[in-house]
């Protein structure tokens, strides 16, 4: 007896679990193949951590993703965070409280030299990331690929010319001021999927924009709204299955033959696929089908140029300043983004028993290589971690006598084993908005996409569009 589904969505990832909850949603029949080997969390001596540390974006009011939950019937257990995102240097720290008018005082407070060009920046931010959604909002799409598309790309240059003008000069002018400049890279370091050496102006503008309406904390960690999906999505019908390896077949129906264990499972068939671009085996499914060899070679071309590289810690609450928030940047003003700088911390919040023990704190600490924590070997890491732990200190000069869990070996084996989990950071050359890399389209009418490459410029809320996209065109509603 054949399996038979409308729609196969493989990947663990947010975009294929959106791709999956939106199909399911709409009364079609979909199947999630998740590989077993890739979890979103792991929990070691009474502290949880989540795989992916980095923050979630579109959870704001109005954002993407609040809205799907909220349409999906979902409520986040989250709240708004004070400040969104602290960034340390040796002598400065800038306080980022999702507010426009707090967040130009406290700049202008940290750099008076320049507040006019600071206003200028702050008025133009807004007007850009308007215009960026205005574009989203109209489904441009950016990597056109049919007669229509290009025609409305076309159409919508000339506005695209003058708003990247305009708010690049304002970008340009207010980098001229070091710390400014690095305190911006790490905004776009974490909120989107881009290399910072590589902005484009008006996808950075959204970025910023994000950043100005707040960040929010997910109490218990971000594992347990994955799992409120997941739970909808069975609800709503959709079956998730987990194999530990698969053979694709992609002909008039999507044919995927899977093993679980080492054990073979019945042969599952789909009249369409969504594959992850995190599939870990994407690039081998790529090679293994004739059709998709012309999307090979746009694929090829884009070539990650930062990864993350994670240790988890647990530590006593005594050592953490009152004032530091949960999302933190600590960045050497002397050094460029490279190994170990800048380090982002992300901390549990005091009393959430769910993620650390009573009077404890779960902590994450996460800096980007230049190169696969997976082509490095174990030693060369532990002395990355070392440097991370040491300059770590300057800032927490109390940590080290107060740390209560900490396992490098583990932290050194999780960013090795999962290296496309937490999504890497892609270099943009001449970027005309900077949003996209690849459509969800593939040459093939019944294979779609999701996953953060498809929407690098957007980070975490380009997961979520991603996902929704490759549904909608799965479903036939482009």
């Amino acid at each position: 007896m054949k399996l038979m589904y409308d729609t196969i969505v493989l990947g663990n990832d947010p975009g294929s679990l959106i791709a999956a909850v939106v199909l399911a949603r709409h009364g079609r029949k979909a199947l999630l193949l998740i590989m077993d080997d890739v979890p979103d969390s792991f929990s070691q001596s009474g502290y949880t951590f989540d795989i992916d540390p980095l923050p979630w974006t579109g959870m704001n009011r109005g954002g993407v993703f609040r809205q799907l939950l909220s349409h999906l019937g979902i409520t986040p257990e989250d709240h708004v965070l004070n400040p969104a995102l602290q960034i340390i240097f040796q002598n400065h720290r800038i306080d980022l409280r999702g507010n426009t008018d707090l967040d130009l005082k406290e700049m202008g407070r940290e750099f008076p030299d320049e507040n006019w060009n600071l206003v200028k920046f702050y008025n133009s931010i807004e007007k850009s990331a308007s215009f960026a959604s205005g574009l989203i909002d109209k489904n441009l799409h950016l990597q056109p690929e049919t007669t229509r598309d290009y025609i409305n790309l076309f159409r919508n240059m000339p506005g695209i010319i003058l708003k990247k003008k305009g708010f690049g000069s304002s970008l340009e002018n207010i980098r001229k001021q070091p710390l400014i400049k690095k305190m911006l890279e790490a905004q776009l370091l974490l909120l989107s999927n881009l290399d910072p050496r590589g902005i484009s102006p008006i996808s950075f503008a959204r970025t910023l924009f994000l950043s100005l309406n707040g960040l929010s904390y997910p109490g218990g960690g971000k594992h347990h709204l994955t799992t409120k999906l997941k739970k909808k999505f069975e609800a709503d019908g959709g079956v998730i299955e987990r194999c530990s390896s698969l053979v694709l077949e992609t002909e008039r129906a999507i044919k995927i033959n899977v093993k679980a264990k080492g054990n073979d499972m019945p042969a599952f068939y789909g009249k369409n696929i969504i594959v992850s671009t995190k599939y870990e085996n994407f690039a081998s499914l790529l090679e293994e089908n004739i059709g998709l060899s012309v999307f090979r070679k746009k694929y090829d071309r884009i070539k990650p140029s930062l990864y993350p590289f994670t240790i988890h810690l647990g530590a006593d609450n005594r050592c953490i300043p009152e004032k530091m928030g949960v999302y933190v940047v600590v960045s050497d003003e002397t050094k460029s983004v490279e190994n170990g700088n800048p380090m982002f911390l992300e901390t549990s919040e005091p009393g959430d028993v769910l993620r650390a023990p009573d009077g404890k704190r779960a902590m994450s600490v996460t800096t980007f290589l230049k190169n696969s924590p997976s082509m490095f070997n174990n030693s060369d890491l532990e002395k990355i971690a070392e440097s991370m732990l040491k300059n770590l200190g300057a800032f927490l000069p109390f940590l080290k006598e107060n740390l209560d869990f900490m396992d490098l070996e583990q932290s050194i084996e999780i960013s090795k084993g999962y290296p496309r989990t937490i999504s890497h950071k892609y270099m943009m050359k001449n970027p005309v908005i900077g949003t996209s890399f690849l459509s969800n389209k593939t040459p093939l009418k019944n294979v779609f996409l999701t996953g953060g490459m498809l929407m690098p410029g957007l980070g975490f809320e380009g997961e979520i569009m991603s996902g929704i996209n490759a549904a909608n065109l799965a479903i036939g509603e482009d």
